[in-house]
């Protein structure tokens, strides 16, 4: 082997020399520059992990966000119909109170429209008895000639207005 060696070249100071800066240059690079490079390597690793993580978290929260939005959306509808129930109930029950009030005032209105109307009428009759007790006063004085004593005169009158008052309101019509 010793022939082998000499017969290449190869120089055992050299060589151990060169083994030697190898080993120092391994260690240099190992410490100073692939120590560092695997750091930032890893630390880089770690932060693309976290990124994706968070991604993964901002997707299911984009998820989670979007069901909520649809069930808000959902019970504002539900609501929204609710209440546009309710107001057509509401309006319905006004609009039956309106036409309770109004069919009360409307009967209040006929009520008095009758009883001016039987007032009317009361007067009307009134006025009737009065101007038949005239006639039957004056029928008596052209009919007797001249009026008799007061006695005889209310009691005749007296019995017209009797009679008259008998008779029913058709049979009293002037023609």
């Amino acid at each position: 082997m010793s022939d082998f060696i000499t017969h290449f070249g190869i120089d055992w100071k050299l060589l151990l020399a060169q083994i030697v800066n190898f080993g120092v240059l391994l260690f240099l690079l190992k410490r100073f520059v692939y120590g560092p490079i695997l750091t930032i390597l890893k630390t880089r690793k770690e932060k693309i992990e976290q990124g994706l993580q968070y991604a993964r978290d901002a997707e299911e929260e984009l998820k989670h966000t979007e069901i909520l939005r649809q069930e808000i959306l959902e019970s504002a509808k539900r609501e929204a119909h609710a209440i546009v129930a309710r107001a057509e109930s509401s309006a319905q029950q006004r609009e039956a109170e309106l036409l309770e009030v109004t069919h009360k005032k409307t009967e209040i209105a006929i009520a008095e429209a009758r009883r001016i109307i039987q007032d009317e009428k009361v007067k009307m009759q009134n006025e009737f008895q009065g101007e038949a007790e005239a006639l039957v006063r004056a029928g008596i004085i052209k009919v007797l000639g001249e009026l008799p004593a007061e006695v005889r005169d209310a009691s005749l009158v007296a019995d017209a207005v009797r009679e008259l008052k008998s008779l029913s309101p058709e049979k009293t019509k002037r023609p």
